[in-house]
C-alpha cells in the first residue's frame, strides 16, 4: 500500500453503522485520518426516532444528533454532509465526489444503506420514510389530514401507525400478506400485535393488497378504497450502485462481504443495510435492516479495516439479529431467527404484556420475541442461540 501516506479510512453513509464504525475506530485507538461522508446535510443523528414516536417525539436537529458538533471535532473524524460519492476508482484508491473534487484512501467503508421499496403502482408522490426531513414532511401532512394510511405491515409501518392512533388519528394498515411483521415474528406473535393495533383503534386490512395509491388514495385489489396522508413502509433495497461501480461482487442481497466484512475488492468494506453476510447457519448471503444490527456491523467493520491497516488477520463476525419495537407501550425484543418454520413455545401471557416467545428447530433454539420483559432476558436468549453457533456475543 505505498503511496497512501495522509491517506485513511474513508467511510461512506452517516447512517447507523458508518457513524458506528467512525467512533470505533477511535476507542480502540486507530490514530489516522477517519473521514465520514454523508448525503444529507447536517451532521449524523438518530433515525429510530423518525418512525418510533413520529408525531410526538422532538425531531429538532439538536435533540436527535448523535454527537455535538464539538464531540467529531475533538475525536478527530471529519465529517462531511450534504456530500455525495460519485464514484469509486480501487486501483488508485480514490473516491470522487459529487463537487469533482477526489479523496484518497486507505481502507474504504461502505455504509450506503438502502432505499425504500416503491412498486410500479406506488405514484411517486407517495411518501416514504428514511430521512429527518421526510419525517417532518409527513408529520405536516398528518396534521392536515388526521388520517394516516400505511402501506406495509412491517415494524416500521406498524410503529407509524400506532404513533398516529396513540395521538388520537384514525389509522389504517394495508398488508399484503398473510400477517404482520412476517419476516421478523413467529405467527402468534404477529396476531397478537395485530390485535393490539385493533383494540386501539387502527383499521387492519391483511391479506388484501394494494394495487394503485397516490399520497391521498389507496385501492386495494378487493376494491375497497382507503384515504388519508398515504405513506408506503414496504421495506427497503440495498443501495449498492456506488458498490457496483468499483467493481465490488454484489447480489440480490446487498453488498457481498466475507466474515469480516471485507468485499472481494482490496481494501474495501461494507456494513449496515447494504452489506449482504454470510449466514452464520448457512453461508448464504443475507442481509439484516435493524438499528441493533447496524451497530454491531459498526462495530465489526471498524475491527476488521483496523487488522487489515496493521497487516494482521481479522475475527471474523457472527451476527445473531436483534431488533426491537415499542408499540402503545409495549416493548418487544426480537433476537435470532424467530419467524423460521418450527415449533413456537410462548412461556407467559401475550395478552398480559409479559411474555417469552421461543421458536426451535429440530430442538435447537433459532429465535425468541420477549414481550413486555427486562432485556436481559432477550440478550441471554441471543447468547444462547449464538453458542449454538459455536460464537458468542
Amino acid at each position: 500500500m505505498s503511496g497512501d501516506a495522509g491517506r485513511g479510512v474513508v467511510i461512506v453513509g452517516a447512517g447507523t453503522a458508518g457513524v458506528t464504525a467512525a467512533t470505533t475506530l477511535r476507542t480502540q485507538g486507530y490514530a489516522g485520518p477517519v473521514t465520514l461522508l454523508g448525503a444529507e446535510a447536517g451532521l449524523p443523528y438518530r433515525r429510530t426516532a423518525l418512525s418510533k414516536d413520529l408525531l410526538g417525539a422532538d425531531l429538532s436537529t439538536e435533540r436527535i444528533a448523535l454527537q455535538k458538533p464539538d464531540s467529531w471535532r475533538a475525536r478527530g473524524i471529519d465529517v462531511r454532509g450534504g456530500v455525495r460519492v460519485v464514484a469509486v476508482d480501487p486501483e488508485a484508491r480514490v473516491v470522487r465526489l459529487d463537487d469533482g473534487s477526489d479523496l484518497g484512501y486507505r481502507a474504504l467503508v461502505l455504509a450506503t444503506g438502502g432505499r425504500p421499496v416503491r412498486p410500479p403502482w406506488l405514484d411517486a408522490e407517495v411518501a416514504t420514510l428514511r430521512t429527518r426531513e421526510d419525517a417532518l414532511a409527513i408529520r405536516e401532512e398528518l396534521h392536515r389530514s388526521q388520517r394516516l394510511v400505511v402501506i406495509g405491515g412491517g415494524l416500521i409501518g406498524l410503529e407509524l401507525a400506532a404513533s398516529a392512533a396513540s395521538h388520537g388519528l384514525l389509522a389504517s394498515v394495508v398488508e399484503g400478506t398473510g400477517r404482520v411483521a412476517s419476516r421478523v415474528m413467529p405467527t402468534v406473535v404477529s396476531d397478537y400485535l395485530a390485535a393490539l393495533h385493533v383494540e386501539n383503534g387502527v383499521w387492519m386490512r391483511i391479506g388484501s393488497p394494494a394495487e394503485s395509491a397516490n399520497a391521498r388514495r389507496v385501492q386495494l385489489t378487493c376494491g375497497k378504497q382507503l384515504v388519508g396522508t398515504v405513506v408506503a413502509a414496504m421495506g427497503a433495497a440495498p443501495d449498492t450502485a456506488l458498490a457496483e461501480s468499483a467493481g465490488v461482487r454484489t447480489g440480490p442481497a446487498g453488498i457481498e462481504v466475507d466474515a469480516t466484512l471485507a468485499t472481494d475488492v482490496d481494501g474495501i468494506f461494507a456494513a449496515g443495510d447494504a452489506a449482504a453476510l454470510p449466514d452464520p447457519r448457512t453461508g448464504v448471503a443475507a442481509r439484516g435492516e435493524h438499528w441493533f444490527g447496524a451497530t454491531d456491523q459498526g462495530r465489526a467493520v471498524a475491527q476488521s479495516v483496523q487488522a487489515y491497516l496493521e497487516g494482521r488477520p481479522a475475527q471474523a463476525f457472527v451476527d445473531v439479529p436483534r431488533a426491537w419495537t415499542v408499540q402503545y407501550g409495549v416493548n418487544m425484543q426480537m433476537v435470532g431467527w424467530p419467524a423460521e418454520a418450527g415449533e413456537v413455545q410462548v412461556d407467559g401471557s401475550l395478552d398480559d404484556r409479559d411474555a417469552t416467545v421461543t421458536t426451535r428447530v429440530g430442538g435447537v433454539l433459532v429465535g425468541a420475541v420477549t414481550v413486555g420483559r427486562r432485556a436481559g432476558v432477550a440478550a441471554e436468549l441471543r447468547s444462547q442461540i449464538a453458542a449454538t453457533l459455536g460464537s458468542t456475543v
